[in-house]
């Protein structure tokens, strides 16, 4: 296994309309039975074709805790090893297909210093490559240190309002 590097990210340095690198993965069955697996929730409609298309469903859908697992990690990738992802809100509006690409994208839509802390506001989501569907509108709330100030606290503790 190859090290990655760490990297530091400086409220200063985002801006609004800042993007997070784009990940595109295609949904594979077995990215979804894996994901059952770990978090032991056999819903039928997850991973049993059959009943799927029974109830009226086009295949097996994608778990939502799936789609949030996802976006957090790569909220998390972003921050860097001194930022901290504080909040996460999804909704899962279209199916998770598998044999479908999809891109996770996020863009910072406001930022504001909060108790010597930079506080960071993203839109995220899952659109579908096919047909551009936005399938999993989110947004997200990351916390950077502020260049030449204190750390995050780990772990992070919102001020007080």
């Amino acid at each position: 296994m190859v090290a990655q590097e760490q990297k530091t990210v400086i409220y200063e340095d985002i801006e609004v309309g800042t993007e997070m690198p784009s990940v595109s993965l295609k949904l594979s069955v077995p990215i979804m039975m894996r994901w059952c697996a770990a978090t032991e929730i056999w819903r039928r409609d997850h991973y049993d074709k059959d009943y799927a298309t029974d109830i009226g469903l086009p295949d097996i859908i994608g778990s939502g805790s799936w789609s949030r697992s996802y976006l957090f990690g790569l909220a998390s990738q972003w921050v860097g090893v001194d930022g901290w992802v504080w909040k996460l809100s999804h909704q899962n509006r279209a199916m998770l297909l598998p044999h479908k690409t999809y891109t996770a994208w996020g863009r910072v839509t406001s930022k504001e210093v909060k108790d010597g802390l930079g506080h960071v506001v993203m839109d995220m989501g899952f659109r579908r490559d096919e047909d551009g569907v936005e399938t999993v509108p989110s947004s997200c709330t990351v916390v950077f240190p502020l260049r030449g100030g204190k750390p995050v606290p780990y772990p992070f503790q919102p001020p007080k309002e």
